[in-house]
């Protein structure tokens, strides 16, 4: 204990010597800038806040970075900028230091101006921002007052009353306008309402027009604090610009190699669908290309159908260049644009071979070789085959023993179609990404030293389409796994006998079902301080086959005497797996991470256990991080001694619940640090008497459930994350009620306490 409270001071006095320290190096007449306060006085208790975090945000300058109140980057700068100028001084220097921002750099009245418009801009028309600098200890810091006043709301908002086709369209679009009477007067909706006009007019032919030809004149001498408004066209827009525009002719031309002059078509042009189309290699069948082209002859000109156009074409996953070109014809019709679309395909066929080496949750670690081929163009209609063969070799480096291995070899074939294949025509929910039906057929090979070897054959038919930019969707109709056990060792046998559930669970059987995905990510959009990510699988089996041999047999099946396939037993369940992720960015540098999985597995009717492959597992680098992989659980239930000594009893359960928190924050360039609390458990649907206490219990399972905590250091290289997280058990569910907390006995000094709390993970990205 006397040791600990020592080595806590001594951390302690070198904190505070390096938050002293950053002063000592600066001249007599010079001050250190610690940052700006801003304080919003108004009546409005409920926008003081937004606006003291958005003034903020603006003042200028920014003080030095810092972390816990120590700046660090500074103290970095200090000791690389003074002494002989070694190896290791340069190298802080030009990744660590910053140098220090000083009181002279600070210009209150400017950085009260540049406030007070960012206010105005907000509705404050009458807002006044003052400034009171504090200089103390060789420290400056800057306060500023804001005094919002009244806001200033939207009183009568006028469109134009033109005669003219544009003005007529403008008005059209008055019913959708963001600006309603009676709202806050905002700068920001004012731009937003000419952008959004801007593209209600682009996708109504007119090419030519800028949301910049747009103005809102404001009136603000009513007394009532209200601005009136009224929107008008600039007169001296060009000419073009006020023209509706049609669509003439569509020029396809797709060539190995994009010309320096794009627009220039040869006699070998065909006319197929209305388009003059051109492949002088016969690369593409016209009409897979054509039924992306959304821009149609006639039509009016429209954004939304050029840029669904490009989407449609790059998302085929064929050419490496789509460009699309409007040009005025020669002709003196005017109103008109014809379109010239280039595309460079890529190569339709290519060999890659792959050696990396792998590092699972389940500890395992080793070599992995993939040899891939595809095909980007199998029957020149942008269909995609995929051949895969790979192979594998791994062993366990940490856990319980470091004697097991596997070795796995496979392969698998892929094909991806660019559109739905249904005997009946399917309107697709968005044009905007191409729709694909994926076919897919695997076979493994899994040999696991000292206990099995298992050939594990894989079919799928069904669809993957995407709704939107954040929605994503994945159907298989049907799919078919079979698992067999091709031999086992006179060990493996035993554990066998020993734990019939798990024997059970490999019991050779089919799996016939189906499989279906949801997936909202709004990380995918314009970064914002709040994201989420949602993911739903529905995945039930065996459910149609059993209702339809429950009506032609004379039997009912049993445990003992199942329902079967060629002469195998089929599973029977519904699975469902919720995972809930928030993220919240304070800034570039800091940021909290959550994520919540809700998981059940139910079997039923042709079985009383779920298959091994869809069982649920915690603990490991992506999940409970301070307990080996796959060691919590079920429940309460402890491992006897005869098997505690067996790597290969991975701790399964059908429910699982699992909680993460995670502050991320930038240590120095690119390294990354985080600290963590992970909690979670798994537990079975049934209870078992050969798992005591591992059967799911609404009255239980809060005190079952696993803690851990940690720290975690991640080296960001841009093309993939190498992580580091060292976990510490707090609470064990697998020790008696009373002493589950062991929080308390936490002791780094004792070596066996060590090697039997600390868990390091190494992994490859994010644990989530």
């Amino acid at each position: 204990m006397l040791k600990q409270t020592r080595l806590s001071s001594f951390l302690l006095l070198i904190l505070l010597f390096a938050g002293c320290s950053n002063t000592r190096y600066l001249k007599s007449d010079e001050s250190l800038y610690t940052g700006a306060k801003v304080i919003v006085r108004s009546d409005l208790p409920a926008k003081k806040r937004s606006l003291k975090n958005e003034l903020e945000k603006i003042a200028y300058p920014k003080p030095n970075t810092a972390f816990l109140g120590i700046r660090y980057k500074l103290w970095f700068y200090n000791l690389g900028n003074n002494g002989k100028p070694t190896r290791i001084r340069r190298w802080i220097k030009a990744k660590a230091m910053q140098a220090p921002v000083l009181a002279s750099q600070v210009h209150p009245d400017k950085t009260a101006t540049v406030l007070r418009s960012r206010l105005y801009s907000r509705g404050y028309l009458h807002a006044q921002v003052s400034s009171i600098v504090t200089l103390r200890k060789g420290k400056t810091s800057v306060t500023y007052t804001a005094d919002l006043g009244t806001p200033f709301f939207l009183g009568k908002v006028r469109f134009p009353s033109g005669s003219d086709t544009l003005s007529l369209r403008v008005r059209k679009t008055e019913k959708e306008s963001l600006l309603k009477e009676g709202m806050q007067y905002d700068l920001g909706v004012l731009k937003n309402e000419r952008i959004r006009i801007d593209g209600i007019l682009k996708d109504s032919g007119f090419y030519y027009f800028n949301p910049d030809y747009l103005l809102f004149k404001a009136d603000t001498s009513n007394l009532n604090r209200k601005v009136n408004l009224s929107l008008a066209i600039k007169q001296d827009i060009p000419d073009k610009a006020a023209e509706a525009y049609h669509i003439g002719k569509i020029f396809f031309s797709i060539r190995s190699k994009l010309l320096s002059d794009s627009l220039t078509h040869t006699s070998d042009t065909v006319l197929v669908s209305g388009c003059y189309y051109q492949d002088k290699d016969s690369t593409f069948r016209p009409e897979p290309i054509l039924n992306s082209v959304f821009l149609k002859s006639g039509n009016l000109y429209s954004q939304k159908d050029h840029r669904l156009t490009i989407s449609r074409l790059v998302g085929m996953g064929v050419f490496s260049y789509v460009g699309i070109k409007f040009k005025e014809p020669d002709s003196q019709k005017a109103g008109i644009l014809d379109v010239y679309i280039d595309l460079t395909p890529m190569p339709g066929k290519s060999v890659t071979a792959e050696l990396e080496a792998v590092t699972k949750s389940d500890n395992y670690t080793g070599p992995e070789l993939t040899v891939s081929y595809k095909n980007r163009n199998l029957w020149r209609g942008a269909e995609l085959l995929a051949v895969n063969a790979n192979g594998s070799f791994e062993t366990q480096l940490t856990g319980g023993s470091k004697k097991y291995s596997s070795y796995e070899v496979g392969s698998s074939v892929q094909l991806f179609i660019p559109h739905f294949m249904t005997p009946f025509p399917i309107k697709h929910v968005s044009g905007l990404y191409v729709p694909k039906t994926k076919v897919d057929l695997g076979i493994s090979l899994l040999q696991r030293v000292n206990y099995f070897s298992m050939d594990v054959i894989h079919t799928s038919f069904g669809y993957q389409w995407r709704e939107s930019l954040q929605k994503d969707h994945s159907l298989d109709l049907f799919s078919v796994n079979f698992a067999k056990l091709l031999s086992t060792t006179p060990a493996f046998n035993t554990l066998l006998i020993e734990n019939p559930f798990l024997k059970k669970s490999f019991q050779e059987q089919f799996i016939i079902g189906s499989d279906y995905t949801f997936t909202y990510n709004s990380q995918l959009g314009a970064p914002h301080a709040n994201q989420f990510y949602f993911s739903a699988n529905l995945n039930p089996a065996g459910n149609a086959i059993f209702g339809i041999q429950s009506l032609m047999s004379s039997r009912s099946a049993t445990d003992a005497n199942p329902y079967l396939i060629g002469g195998y037993p089929y599973a029977q369940y519904t699975r469902i797996t919720t995972d809930t992720r928030y993220f919240h960015t304070f800034n570039s540098k800091h940021k909290i991470a959550t994520r919540l999985i809700v998981a059940a597995g139910i079997p039923y009717g042709n079985s009383n256990t779920m298959p091994y492959i869809k069982q649920f597992f915690s603990g490991g680098p992506n999940s409970l991080r301070a307990f080996p992989a796959r060691s919590v659980g079920p429940g309460s239930y402890v491992i006897p001694a005869n098997q505690a000594g067996s790597t290969f009893l991975d701790q399964s359960g059908d429910i699982k619940l699992e909680g993460n928190l995670e502050y991320r924050f930038q240590i120095i360039g690119l390294l990354k640090g985080a600290a963590f609390l992970d909690a979670g458990n798994v537990w079975l649907a049934k209870k078992n008497p050969e798992i005591p206490g591992g059967e799911f219990n609404i009255d239980t399972f809060e005190s079952q459930l696993a803690v851990g905590t940690g720290i975690g250091l991640r080296a960001d290289l841009s093309f993939f994350i190498l992580r580091f997280d060292l976990g510490i058990p707090l609470r064990r569910p697998n020790l008696p009620e009373s002493d589950r907390w062991v929080g308390n006995r936490i002791n780094f000094e004792d070596p066996n306490w060590r090697s039997n709390n600390l868990v390091l993970n190494i992994a490859i990205g994010y644990p989530f």
